[in-house]
């Protein structure tokens, strides 16, 4: 049968023939008129044999149950298998000439469990140990995706564009351009002919595009990477608003607001969390002479948020627009280091400090968390209030909260905490107690 000898002759065969051949002799002898004449021609085969070290242990893992090291080696022996037994776990098993098929050791389980039977091995449920996975491109990648799903439900739709720009463009809006040596050789097409280093110019004609299909309101993001001038690249977050800022309804009888300042920054801060907003520095051609600001998160700024100026906006056709371009890496979340929760009663006061008009109030958060109390866990701002009585001071409302992880608060202790605190603005800013 030609499927038994391919079966046969596939499996190898054994390379010592003397046996073979003498086993011949005596059958042609025996039953044909045949005679043979002494002297034999031999040649040896001087290759080694193939020894494979094994581990009882590993084995009955590889089989999903316990065998017995004696079992294995009698279950070895008995099909032709050379054991080179030791007290210790392991040991070597030389392979027969004849059995090609044998290469590692799981090929000795099959041996073993065919002899077992495979009925015999009880079954059981695949079981593994998974390493952990996280690390930095981990952490990275569930933080973008967590930034996406936060933009979407902010009512903004991602844009994906090419890396490339008009290098007319960058330089038109006061943007930095890829050196010359550095830049790219063969563009793929003369509006595409360097590397972008801000998203927005992408964002500006991608609403461009949608305004012209008569859409009423644009939100858009994008997270992709920026060149700087030496070529290095990094991630931002890129986000655009322009047209009404939400859809028309009932309840704004059809007719609702455009986009302003102070909802974009709520949209933004309900997708990258607080932030704080510092006197703006962007010198680019987009930004909105005195609707802009810098975005600083953990004293750090990272970014810029502002109007769309509006000869820009005249140019692309946009109705009225808002920005924002943020360093991504600034918005992946920190290790967070848990502490123990205060099992006393905190206080909240309310300090009501004179201060010069002109005095942002980021300088005065920044001269109380140099203080570094221990006693106070946070503050911000709930009021100012100017009038002609004050001339050219205003007055500020911060609210404390003040507690202790060790003990009830004392008098003594809010009063200490104040005191500083006053004390500290008054010798930088001039300030008094309203």
């Amino acid at each position: 049968d030609t499927d038994e000898l391919y079966y046969k002759t596939t499996r190898g065969s054994e390379p010592d023939l003397s046996m073979g051949i003498k086993y011949l002799t005596y059958i042609l002898e025996s039953y044909n008129e045949c005679n043979f004449f002494d002297g034999v021609l031999s040649s040896d085969d001087d290759s080694e044999d193939k020894v494979i070290t094994v581990n009882d242990n590993e084995i009955s893992n590889i089989i999903g149950k316990k065998i017995e090291k004696s079992k294995i080696l009698s279950i070895l022996t008995a099909l032709g298998f050379k054991v080179q037994s030791s007290a210790e776990e392991a040991f070597g098993v030389t392979i027969p000439k004849f059995r090609h098929d044998i290469e590692n050791i799981q090929d000795i389980t099959e041996e073993i469990v065919r002899i077992i039977g495979i009925n015999n091995i009880k079954a059981q449920p695949l079981k593994f140990i998974e390493v952990p996975r996280i690390n930095t491109i981990t952490n990275r990648y569930y933080a973008k995706k967590a930034f996406r799903q936060r933009a979407v439900s902010a009512s903004f739709d991602e844009s994906i564009s090419y890396i490339f720009t008009d290098k007319s463009l960058l330089e038109k809006y006061n943007f930095p351009i890829v050196k010359e040596e550095l830049d790219i050789i063969n563009p793929i097409t003369e509006d595409l002919n360097t590397l972008r280093t801000t998203i927005l110019l992408n964002l500006l004609n991608a609403s461009k595009r949608n305004i012209s299909y008569s859409k009423k309101s644009i939100a858009l993001f994008e997270i992709g990477t920026v060149f700087d001038e030496n070529r290095n690249e990094k991630e931002v977050l890129s986000l655009i608003f322009n047209g009404q800022k939400e859809k028309e309804s009932v309840i704004n009888s059809g007719k609702p607001q455009l986009i302003d300042f102070e909802t974009f920054t709520k949209k933004l801060s309900s997708i990258i969390g607080d932030f704080e907003l510092r006197a703006g520095t962007e010198q680019n051609s987009l930004i909105h002479p005195y609707q802009s600001a810098d975005i600083i998160i953990d004293n750090e700024a990272c970014g810029f948020i502002s109007k769309l100026h509006p000869s820009v906006a005249e140019e692309f056709d946009l109705p009225q627009s808002f920005i924002a371009e943020i360093s991504f890496d600034t918005l992946i979340p920190k290790h967070i280091n848990a502490n123990a929760i205060s099992k006393f009663q905190g206080v909240y006061k309310d300090l009501s400090l004179v201060i010069d008009k002109n005095l942002p109030y980021n300088q005065v958060s920044t001269a109380i968390k140099l203080l570094n109390l221990p006693l106070l866990k946070k503050y911000y701002p709930i009021d100012i209030y100017e009038d002609e009585t004050l001339e050219n001071q205003k007055s500020l409302t911060i609210r404390l909260f003040i507690q202790s992880l060790e003990s009830t608060l004392e008098d003594k202790d809010i009063e200490e905490s104040v005191e500083k605190i006053v004390d500290s603005l008054k010798e930088q800013y001039g300030a008094t107690l309203r």
